[in-house]
This record gives structure tokens, C-alpha cells and sequence, in this order.
């Protein structure tokens, strides 16, 4: 069981390929982020896994079924897998509840009214329920969409940076809801998002992709104390990088030492600045080359001149 894309190629007609050789297998109750900068092909990646695009080379595997050509389909797409991204593809002059309850049939009505209730509730839409779709924002038409694509109770959802109109609240209630209901329903979800933190706190997994090709997986615990370089490294928070005898030496604002101990070498610093975060404050500094790196602590760090950094995170 998993939904699966095989040395897949995708490219438009007048254009080099979007994608490359690419291969992702999403199992049940598996969470993945897809990372990458802007047009390396997250988002062509998502509506190929779902169906929506033909390929060039390769296949989509869905628990055993290679998905069709969507060109010789009708309607394109699976109905086990949903995708939600900024188009927004609800009717316009239905209402929020009825767009919701329109992808409820296969229920009972009784677990019916009972699913609709919750997700009305969850994605916080009692205020505007009674609205036809069009006379509503795009925050909002962001929350009936993800909320009617969990009403179809799809074995795989396909997420296109689906909180970037979400406040910290709405952000964290609805990632909570759609982790229980991964266990709870055994779905895949596959998340492409800009927000490295998000992918750290959600995935099992996370592929960075760069020029449509899978170029690392991570562990989100390797992705954030272990990346391969610098450039990746960045995608998932602030990253310092120095050099001690001629070697690059990459460690997050927390990895270091205000005192030498076993393996560390010293790095002068002087300060420049604090931020503070309220939960800690960001303390920037100039190194003697005259770099900038950034040190996280509980107080500020203006009296601190040096600090001393393992010799063996070099990459």
C-alpha cells in the first residue's frame, strides 16, 4: 500500500524538464515535506502524484494501480487522493457548507452531519458557513478547501504550502487535527512548503528538491543538526558557517560553547546586536574576517568576545 512515483519526467512542450528522474514513496500514516527554492518543481511534483499532469517518463503507482494517463481520462486525478493548493476549486455559488457537504455522500447521514459539525468547527468556519463561496476571502476559501478535501477521506493528501494564509492559532489547531487524523485513518500526507520549521515539526521524512531533482532525505533530526551544506542547511533555520583550518564548519545558533571543552576549537567574536524572540534572544556577531553569525541564548550576550565550537561538524 503506498502511493508511489517511479523515475517520473515531466516537462511542458516549450520548456526544459520540471522534473527529473524523481522517485517518492508515500505509505500510510507517513508524513513527507517536500523543500525546495522557488521553482524547483514542489508544486508540478504534487499534481503529477495526483494524477492531474502526464508524464514524460515514468509512472504513479497507487496501492498496485498505475494511474492513467490524465489526458485519456475525463476527469483527471484519483479519487483516493486530494489535493490542495491555491486554486481554490470550490463552486462559488454554493455555500461553505454546502461545498463541505457536497464531498460527504459516501457517509451515513448521521456520520454525516456529524463530520460536517466538526470540520466547520476545526477549520473555525461557523461565522461565514451560511456565505456562497465567492463572497469570501482567500484565507478563508483556503480553509473550506483543505476542509473539503478531508471530507473526502482520502487515502492521500497532497498539501501545496496549505497554512500561508493561517495565524499561529489556526496553524497549529489544524496541523493537530490532520496528525490525528494520519493515525486514525492510516492517510499519507505529502507537504511542500517554504517553512523549514513547519517540515521539521511535521514529517517522518523530508526530500529537498533543487532543478526538479531529488537531491536529499532527510530525517528531520539530520536535516536540522546535520545537513550536507550550507544551502540546505538554511531551508530549516538559522545556520553559521566558519572555517578552521581550511575545513567548513556548519553548527546551528545553539551548538556552541561559551567555554572550551573536549574537541572544540575558539572563534572570536564581537558583538553587534540582540533580537529578541520572546522566547530567547537572537545575538548577532562580526567575526575577525568580518562575517556575520548568530548565537541563541536566554539573556544577551553584548560581553561575550569568543566562544568555542566542536572541530568535528565540518563538512
Amino acid at each position: 500500500m503506498s502511493l508511489e512515483a517511479i523515475h517520473i519526467d515531466f516537462d511542458y512542450a516549450d520548456e526544459n524538464k520540471i522534473l527529473s528522474d524523481v522517485n517518492v514513496r508515500l505509505k500510510p500514516r507517513e508524513i513527507i515535506s517536500v523543500v525546495g527554492p522557488s521553482g524547483a518543481g514542489k508544486s508540478t511534483l504534487l499534481k503529477c502524484l495526483a494524477g492531474l499532469l502526464p508524464l514524460k517518463n515514468g509512472k504513479i503507482i497507487i496501492d498496485g494501480e498505475v494511474l492513467p494517463n490524465p489526458n485519456d481520462l475525463l476527469k483527471p486525478g484519483h479519487p483516493e487522493i486530494a489535493i490542495v493548493n491555491q486554486l481554490f476549486e470550490l463552486d462559488n455559488f454554493f455555500t461553505v457548507t454546502e461545498n463541505i457537504d457536497n464531498q460527504l455522500h459516501h457517509l451515513t447521514n448521521e456520520i454525516r452531519e456529524r463530520f460536517l459539525a466538526e470540520l466547520i468547527d476545526v477549520f473555525e468556519l461557523n461565522e461565514i458557513k451560511d456565505l456562497q463561496s465567492k463572497d469570501i476571502s482567500g484565507g478563508e476559501k483556503q480553509r473550506v478547501t483543505m476542509a473539503c478535501a478531508l471530507a473526502k477521506e482520502p487515502k492521500y493528501l497532497l498539501l501545496d504550502e496549505p497554512f500561508v494564509h493561517f495565524d499561529f492559532h489556526l496553524h497549529q489547531k489544524i496541523g493537530e487535527y490532520l496528525k490525528q487524523l494520519v493515525e486514525l485513518r492510516g492517510m499519507g500526507v505529502i507537504l511542500v512548503t517554504h517553512n523549514g520549521a513547519e517540515a521539521l515539526a511535521w514529517s517522518d521524512k523530508i526530500l529537498l528538491i533543487r532543478e526538479g531533482k531529488i537531491t536529499r532525505k532527510y530525517s528531520p533530526q539530520s536535516a536540522y543538526l546535520n545537513p550536507k551544506n550550507l544551502f540546505e542547511g538554511r531551508f530549516f533555520g538559522e545556520l553559521n558557517s566558519i572555517y578552521h583550518e581550511g575545513k567548513q564548519i556548519l553548527f546551528r545558533p545553539t551548538q556552541y560553547f561559551l567555554e572550551e571543552k573536549e574537541k572544540t576549537f575558539q572563534v572570536k567574536i564581537k558583538f553587534l546586536y540582540s533580537n529578541y524572540r520572546g522566547y530567547l534572544y537572537a545575538n548577532y556577531f562580526k567575526l575577525e574576517n568580518g562575517r556575520k553569525i548568530v548565537l541563541y541564548s536566554s539573556n544577551q550576550l553584548e560581553n561575550v568576545d569568543k566562544i568555542y565550537v566542536q572541530k568535528n561538524k565540518g563538512k
